[in-house]
């Protein structure tokens, strides 16, 4: 046999070799289905109450308080659960959390302090840009949310 033969030879059946591994390694996953991953909820997602439910929030005492209206509640509320969320000026993050029966009313009124009150005295937050207002209604029909960014 001739060098130059052998040499090509040799050649030839590397790059075989190469395409060979190459297409194995290439079509390896291609035996299963492309299965797209589903992301399961880890939450069930409450509905929305609907736009015939009207919701108010005023400043009050300087805008040390808020006075939150909500008329036209859906028909068969028990209770509203509220969140209040909001940044200050110097202590970062704060919010006023509570839960108010309905009593079978059709509007709801709640007057809520941005601060603490202890023995009298209030210390009032100095609220830096817009308030997170979330409520979620709870009545017969389930359970039905609310959120909105208000200024004062």
């Amino acid at each position: 046999m001739k060098p130059e033969f052998k040499k090509y030879a040799i050649i030839g059946a590397g790059i075989v070799v190469l395409l060979v591994g190459g297409f194995f390694l290439l079509n390896r996953g291609n035996g299963q289905k492309n299965q797209s991953a589903q992301p399961t909820p880890t939450e069930e997602v409450m509905p929305t109450v609907d736009s015939s439910v009207k919701v108010s929030m005023t400043g009050a005492n300087n805008n040390h308080e808020v006075d939150l209206a909500v008329d036209n509640l859906p028909s068969g509320t028990q209770s509203i659960d509220y969140e209040l969320s909001y940044q200050t000026a110097s202590q970062g993050l704060q919010g006023v959390i509570g839960t108010a029966s309905t009593n079978g009313e059709s509007s709801f009124t709640k007057h809520l302090t941005l601060g603490t009150c202890s023995s009298g005295t209030c210390v009032y937050h100095q609220v830096v840009g817009k308030i997170s207002l979330t409520l979620k209604f709870t009545g017969d029909y389930g359970q039905k949310i609310y959120q909105k960014d208000f200024s004062l």
